[in-house]
């Protein structure tokens, strides 16, 4: 993959600061060493930065020379192939593929129940609605607060519950105890050693502390059940975010997979891989909606494009090992996985070299959703509305020693 990335002086992060894939990017950004500065975005920022890369999504960022580039997973690629900031991929083929499937996994199967523990619990959605009056619904159109903290949750619970198949309390209980099954899988694994594989964070690290930090530990529902139930997946939130490049200077490389990951990553393997092949067969076969079945309960849930490319990356990746390291990955994945991920590799030219730079182009130059879904026509009148309006927002350097505050304190500090 041609690297358009690496360049001297500071990124710009464009995103929020309770933002899935934006913690997600910054923890990486402070593990790598790479300057940065960080811009809460308001609701113009948001709308007139995403025409710059062509999805609305966050986090987007500036690079030094003014070009843009933008979704996490490719940007991490590339800078990992640029020798300019320490290496944090483990050396070893087979753990830099299970490395690079859990970051996935913890991308895309987590999103549904880290977005369903903040929207479906009152504590939870009052914190977050009024939080996004001043950040990323600041700006936009002109209402009183309580009334645009209902619209952003009954937006949030249709985009987020309800199109992700959360339409029963059956449905809603699975969700809960994915959450739980992760922190009692992961709770033994982090009480031995610092972090997933060893020593020294990985991609799957990165991967997790997205939906991990910002969303389970901060949200209030889901970060008091993870103070009790695991308390070392909740030290290693902090120990992972004050971690920094000198730090992996001291710590040896990562040249195999623990043993006692197989747990976690036959779990993730099991449900995750099916879902993606029914979300492929959906998509090729020009449906919206996508069924599947989990542990016996139906989901019914929007097509995902992105997740269609996703599938055949780690198809690619695979299948790209030698007989010898697959054959390890097998005592990890299991028979079923193995066999998705050995089939027939479905990738339309469209989701084909992409990169941090260039994301794939389904629908010519309209801007697309993160899962590069069409937006609907009240998304294209939200947007048209924004476009010329101007930002309130300017780069920060949220770092220590920094007088970095928070737009919602900055706000209602005492004078």
């Amino acid at each position: 993959m041609a690297n358009h990335v690496v360049q001297e002086g500071d990124y710009t992060i464009y995103g929020m600061f309770c933002s899935y894939f934006t913690k997600k990017l910054e923890t990486y950004f402070r593990v790598k060493g790479i300057p940065y500065k960080f811009v809460e975005m308001d609701a113009p920022a948001f709308t007139q930065y995403s025409q710059k890369v062509g999805v609305m999504q966050l986090p987007l960022v500036e690079c030094p020379d003014g070009s843009w580039i933008c979704d996490t997973t490719p940007i991490i690629e590339e800078f990992e192939t640029d020798p300019s900031y320490p290496s944090i991929r483990p050396s070893d083929p087979v753990a830099a593929f299970c490395s690079y499937f859990l970051e996935d996994c913890f991308d895309e199967w987590l999103w549904a129940p880290a977005l369903y523990y903040r929207w479906a619990f009152d504590m939870d959605r009052i914190r977050r609605s009024e939080e996004f009056t001043y950040t990323i619904a600041a700006n936009g159109f002109k209402l009183p607060r309580s009334i645009l903290r209902r619209i952003l949750t009954f937006r949030q619970k249709k985009v987020h519950l309800k199109a992700n198949g959360i339409v029963s309390p059956a449905h809603a209980r699975q969700m809960e105890n994915l959450y739980l099954d992760l922190l009692d899988l992961l709770q033994p694994v982090l009480k031995k050693r610092p972090f997933l594989f060893g020593d020294r964070p990985c991609e799957a690290d990165i991967g997790l502390h997205g939906p991990v930090f910002p969303h389970f530990a901060n949200d209030p529902t889901s970060q008091e059940i993870m103070q009790v139930r695991a308390p070392h997946a909740f030290r290693w939130v902090a120990r992972l975010w004050s971690t920094r490049p000198e730090e992996l200077a001291t710590t040896e490389e990562i040249n195999s997979v623990p043993r006692d990951l197989s747990p976690l990553i036959q779990k993730f393997a099991s449900e995750y891989l099916p879902y993606l092949l029914a979300n492929r067969e959906a998509f090729r076969a020009g449906e919206d909606r996508t069924s599947y079945t989990l542990d016996g309960l139906e989901w019914d849930v929007v097509t995902a494009p992105y997740r269609v490319y996703c599938l055949a990356q780690l198809q690619q990746r695979y299948q790209a090992l030698g007989a010898d390291e697959q054959k390890k990955c097998e005592v990890f994945l299991g028979d079923e996985a193995i066999s998705i991920l050995n089939g027939d590799v479905f990738c339309p030219p469209a989701m084909q070299n992409v990169s941090a730079a260039a994301p794939a182009k389904l629908n010519g130059d309209q801007i697309v959703s993160r899962h590069w879904q069409k937006k609907s026509r009240f998304g294209q009148y939200v947007e048209a509305s924004r476009l010329k309006k101007k930002s309130l927002r300017v780069p920060e350097v949220k770092e220590e020693g920094t007088d970095w505050l928070p737009i919602y304190f900055k706000h209602h500090r005492a004078r």
